[in-house]
């Protein structure tokens, strides 16, 4: 058997809410050991961490592993159990067509090796990916049927990062939160844009819960969330009453969606406002001085002076 000079060993954990990595540092440590064991020069160590290998979504390390092996850059692939490197039968073909080309047959893992050089070890292969891909389905199905039950019941759902204006546990308010909330819905129902309110956001330094400046995409989902009106949310519906209390009231977020749906239907974006529109006065006359903008005879409209 040729010597393998230039291994890759592959991690990966679909979900790690501490954010330590300790799961895919366990994968490491114990495939780790088999390389020492037989011999094998390790290359590069590949690591997914908190990332699915059934919803088909790009794993980086992983992407790049398939690249190293396209080029000939590593001759064989240590994994802990069959199920870190994929979970869907399409996707282990994929795997195994790129292994063939590079002419890669062993890969090995901690519990068992896999010769995709052959008949035998390929049909192991495939069954190992469609166990996989039914466990992953069967546990996705529980999932969504918790996740349902606690929004009938009108609980919380966890999550890494708690909503703006709740604290960690999602149901206790964070009043100088809620403050900002309010004068954020007051404000956009009387006439200010989703752009403007992110931008004061900005200018104010108003945190965000992750320290990321605000976007508006981030801030419309916060205003026309149901979550801030004490409503819960499934699937895009509400299902009825929360357990938290509200920050707004209904009747205010109904404003929210009235205006919004309005915006849409019009195609008109809203106007622009100027930073001191309104604040500063006239030198001479002390008239207060607005923006306006001015068409010239080209019909270009120019920003104010």
């Amino acid at each position: 058997m040729t010597r393998v000079r230039a291994a890759a060993v592959y991690a990966r954990i679909s979900s790690d809410p501490t954010g330590q990595a300790l799961g895919v540092q366990r994968q490491l440590e114990d495939c780790r050991k088999l390389p020492e064991d037989r011999g094998w020069t390790v290359a590069e160590e590949y690591v997914d961490n908190d990332l699915s290998a059934f919803n088909g979504k790009q794993r980086p390390a992983y992407g790049r592993m398939l690249a190293d092996l396209e080029a000939g850059a590593r001759d064989a692939v240590i994994v802990y159990n069959l199920d870190r490197l994929t979970r869907r039968p399409i996707e282990l073909e994929e795997f195994a067509q790129i292994c063939e080309a590079a002419k890669v047959c062993q890969v090995a893992t901690v519990t068992a090796d896999i010769d995709l050089g052959n008949d035998d070890g390929l049909f192991m292969a495939r069954i190992f990916a469609a166990f996989a891909a039914k466990e992953s389905a069967r546990k996705s199905a529980r999932v969504k049927r918790r996740m349902q039950q606690l929004a009938e019941q009108g609980l919380p759902h966890g999550g890494s990062t708690r909503p703006f204006g709740y604290a960690e546990d999602r149901v206790s308010v964070v009043e100088a939160e809620a403050v900002v909330v309010r004068t954020l819905v007051e404000r956009f129902i009387a006439g200010e844009s989703v752009r403007s309110l992110t931008a004061w956001l900005e200018a104010t330094g108003v945190p965000s819960v992750t320290g990321a400046p605000w976007r508006t995409t981030t801030l419309r989902a916060l205003l026309t969330s149901g979550r801030i009106a004490g409503l819960r949310e499934y699937d895009g519906q509400i299902v009825g009453p929360a357990a938290w209390a509200p920050i707004i009231t209904q009747r205010q977020r109904q404003q929210v969606l009235t205006r919004i749906e309005q915006k849409k239907s019009s195609g008109r974006r809203a106007p622009r406002r100027y930073l001191l529109s309104g604040l500063l006065r006239c030198g001479k006359c002390g008239t207060r001085l607005y923006s306006s903008a001015r068409v010239n005879t080209r019909g270009r409209v120019p920003d104010p002076v």
